[in-house]
């Protein structure tokens, strides 16, 4: 009974590598996990995923040798023409997410050119590695009695720490409460647009501007007001009505001026006036 068991989970491990060979999720060459952290993973025994492997090997799907994970062989390439697995959105979807989705994806990063524009990207021999590490460490070590999940506004160490560097580095006074940590900027402006944006509402946008933060409210159902930058940034003499505008005032996006004071003055005005929000991205 036993061994009937056995064989059916390593059916069903043979039957699920191959469908991943086959749908393109590994590639000739890539290499699959040990037996060991498959086996844990499935919750089957090292013996079952052993056995699976080495029928896929024996078929000529994978390549075993000694001491070695398994690698996907050679010649298992999704033929020329092939139908790819489908990728078509599931059906009855929300109305954000169908607008979500007829939003144009970010720019790909091409290889090979003699300059890269794109934005976001830093030198890695820049990254203090051995900071990083003495800290990563001592983190580590200093783990609480009981794991459990934390504050969904983020750590509140971390939110004292932030409380502190932003008023000495931005001038910006607030208590730990009003800070939220988020796993990026364009989670961040996700929130806002979920708060602060209802159907229809019309927001401000720099114009050129950061894409993925007009993508983040026009998914949220807003319409955007495209306004114009120049050398002192968002131009604030005419701002239309809106429930926010959303600026870089600190390095305007793409093109790098700096928010005059007098302008920052007047868009101060202008959300007082209306009621607008202003949310401020400072990359």
């Amino acid at each position: 009974m036993v061994q009937l068991e056995q064989d059916r989970v390593a059916r069903r491990i043979i039957a699920a590598i191959k469908e991943q060979i086959h749908s393109g999720a590994y590639q000739p060459g890539d290499r699959l996990p040990s037996t060991r952290a498959f086996a844990a993973e499935w919750g089957a025994s090292r013996t079952t995923v052993t056995a699976a492997y080495n029928q896929l090997n024996a078929e000529g799907y994978l390549i075993i040798r000694h001491g070695a994970r398994a690698v996907v062989a050679a010649g298992l390439e999704r033929a020329t023409g092939e139908a790819p697995v489908s990728t078509a959105p599931p059906r009855n979807l929300s109305a954000f997410a169908r607008r979500l989705l007829a939003l144009p994806p970010p720019p790909e990063q091409q290889p090979g050119k003699v300059a890269d524009f794109r934005y976001g990207d830093l030198s890695g021999a820049d990254f203090p590695v051995p900071a990083w590490r003495r800290a990563s460490n001592k983190a580590i070590l200093r783990r609480g009695a009981r794991l459990r999940y934390g504050d969904p506004q983020g750590s509140s160490a971390l939110r004292v720490a932030l409380q502190g560097y932003l008023w000495r580095a931005r001038g910006i006074n607030c208590v730990p409460d009003q800070i939220v940590i988020v796993n990026g900027s364009q989670q961040g402006l996700d929130l806002c647009a979920r708060l602060l944006l209802d159907p229809g509402n019309p927001f401000v946008i720099e114009n050129p501007g950061y894409p993925l933060a007009r993508h983040a409210f026009a998914a949220a159902g807003g319409v955007a007001v495209p306004v114009a930058v120049d050398a002192d940034g968002l131009r604030t003499d005419a701002l239309p009505p809106a429930r926010l505008a959303c600026v870089t005032p600190s390095h305007q996006f793409p093109l790098g001026s700096v928010l005059s004071a007098t302008r920052r003055r007047s868009l101060l005005a202008w959300a007082t006036a209306t009621g607008a929000y202003i949310v401020e991205d400072d990359y």
